[in-house]
């Protein structure tokens, strides 16, 4: 009895050790599988992801609507915010090449599936479209006419490690590292495209400035630099672009001897292909013509003198009565008012091309004042200078004076203006830009107020104070000329921010973009 009752103790002793050792065993067990299970399907998740982009429509697999696969069906990405970084992710991810285009559904037509990713933002260095920001699978304000769209192309090129040497002649007869401008009125201005191994090719705007410029203006003997374009200015090249974030001091004999990235190493597309004007081989008898432009007749508004076929601003540094006094009198008309400064007419767009002009008054044209030379200035957009003429000239006759009315002219509207139309006042309205002999209409896709406040700077109107879109001051009736604008806020007109191509778009008028500025 007394064995039986120990045995007995034993076993209930025994029994909630047994128990809590097995229940321990139990759940490493299944931490264990857990894991496992993760492990698996995160292998299985990374091996989706890198095999989860597709171009649709297309030609070939490297063009086509832009197509990700989420929970095992495939839907569209919307085209806010969307850009050239965002299609070199897609591009690279699919291993073809670069990106050259950036489309709509109107190309590659309209998904049926869900629209899962929208607002994505790449930076560039991402090797999968998963890795970008967005708001989220599935979260999206969009519809299938906003499907992107990418098309891509094989421009890799081999790196020359850093050099910054002239290499021997090719075949051509051509050194690697030639210079050569395409697209502009002559052989001084243009898109900067550059010679490497047997093919011309085009250099990306980033960081692109006056400095680099002039290294492209001394090298092919046009001169000193006038403006460095930016924004395919010139229009969209189509070849390679070899060239980006070049960084030149000004001294140097070639752009190929200025640092950058490398040869063909770059995060851009054909819409950021850099330009200049150049002052051009021959200086000497130059004469320019003149004209005021942004004011409410054609004796007053911002003065703009043509120098090589462009059309440029005069700085208002030491602008005063005299200098107006000869403008005026090379205009036609009659004696001035005001000789104006700080861009009292709005923001000029084209190059500045005078500045610290001194006439004394007698002088029979603005060029004839002394001046710093065509081009030379430390000036903004910001100092525009501008003249208020009296629209008449007073013509003796005898000992009484007549009144001779100045027939009245048609200032032409320069490429790139911006007018703010239907709101209460000059400072508010519709934005649109005059392009081709025609105003049109902005779509207001990634509208923001870094773009507004190009807007009102331009038109000079202060700051922005909103950024108003769809079509909040009534719907245009022209063409929609820019879609996807993404500005800074540092440029000088609306037509230096980066955008896709003129006319691309996937808009309607009840998408036109507004905006309201401080001086309203």
């Amino acid at each position: 009895m007394r064995g039986q009752r120990a045995a007995k103790s034993l076993r209930w002793c025994w029994n909630p050790a047994v128990w809590f050792l097995a229940s321990l065993l139990g759940f490493l067990f299944l931490m264990v599988v857990s894991v496992l299970l993760r492990l698996a399907n995160s292998v299985q998740t990374s091996m989706e992801m890198h095999y989860q982009v597709q171009l649709v429509n297309g030609q070939n697999r490297c063009e086509g609507r832009v197509e990700v696969r989420y929970n095992d069906s495939w839907g569209t990405v919307c085209d806010d915010d969307w850009d050239m970084v965002d299609a070199n992710v897609v591009c690279r991810q699919l291993d073809c090449g670069l990106a050259v285009a950036v489309g709509s559904s109107s190309q590659f037509g309209q998904g049926p599936g869900p629209i899962l990713l929208d607002n994505v933002d790449c930076k560039g260095g991402e090797s999968d479209l998963s890795q970008c920001g967005s708001l989220g699978w599935g979260v999206h304000n969009c519809y299938h006419y906003e499907d992107v769209a990418v098309t891509c192309k094989d421009t890799s090129v081999e790196p020359a490690g850093g050099e910054r040497t002239t290499p021997p002649r090719t075949k051509s007869g051509l050194r690697d590292g030639t210079i050569r401008l395409v697209g502009g009125l002559d052989s001084c201005q243009g898109r900067v495209e550059i010679y490497y191994r047997e093919s011309w090719g085009t250099v990306c705007d980033d960081d692109w400035d006056d400095r680099d410029a002039e290294v492209v203006c001394q090298q092919i003997d046009c001169g000193n630099a006038v403006s460095a374009h930016s924004n395919s200015y010139f229009g969209y090249g189509t070849g390679r672009i070899l060239l980006d974030n070049v960084n030149c001091n000004g001294n140097e004999q070639q752009l190929s001897k200025c640092y950058s990235l490398g040869w063909g190493t770059h995060n851009c597309g054909h819409h950021e292909d850099a330009g200049v004007t150049c002052t051009g081989k021959l200086l000497a008898g130059r004469r320019s013509t003149i004209r005021v432009v942004n004011g409410n007749s054609s004796c007053q508004g911002r003065v703009e003198v043509l120098f090589r076929n462009i059309w440029g601003t005069v700085c208002d540094d030491d602008w005063d009565m005299p200098n107006a006094q000869v403008v005026c009198r090379q205009l036609g008309c009659g004696p001035p008012v005001s000789a104006k400064g700080l861009a009292y007419f709005g923001y000029g767009s084209g190059p500045i091309l005078l500045d610290n002009i001194d006439c004394n008054g007698n002088e029979g044209e603005l060029v004839d004042c002394s001046h710093l030379g065509w081009g030379q200035h430390n000036c903004g957009h910001h100092e525009d200078a501008g003249v208020i003429c009296t629209p008449f000239q007073f013509i003796p006759h005898a000992r009484e004076f007549f009144i001779t009315q100045r027939m009245p002219t048609t200032t032409p509207t320069p490429e790139g203006s911006v007018r703010l139309v239907g709101g209460q006042n000059r400072c508010e309205g519709r934005v649109e830009m005059f392009l081709r002999s025609e105003w049109g209409t902005v779509c207001d896709d990634a509208w923001n107020l870094l773009d507004a406040q190009v807007v009102c700077r331009q038109v000079g109107c202060g700051e922005a104070t909103a950024a108003l879109p769809e079509a909040f001051f009534g719907p245009g009736s022209g063409t929609i000329l820019l879609d996807n604008l993404k500005c800074t806020g540092g440029e000088a007109s609306l037509q230096e921010c980066s955008h896709i191509s003129w006319e691309v778009h996937n808009c309607d008028h009840s998408e036109d973009a507004g905006v309201s500025c401080s001086l309203s």
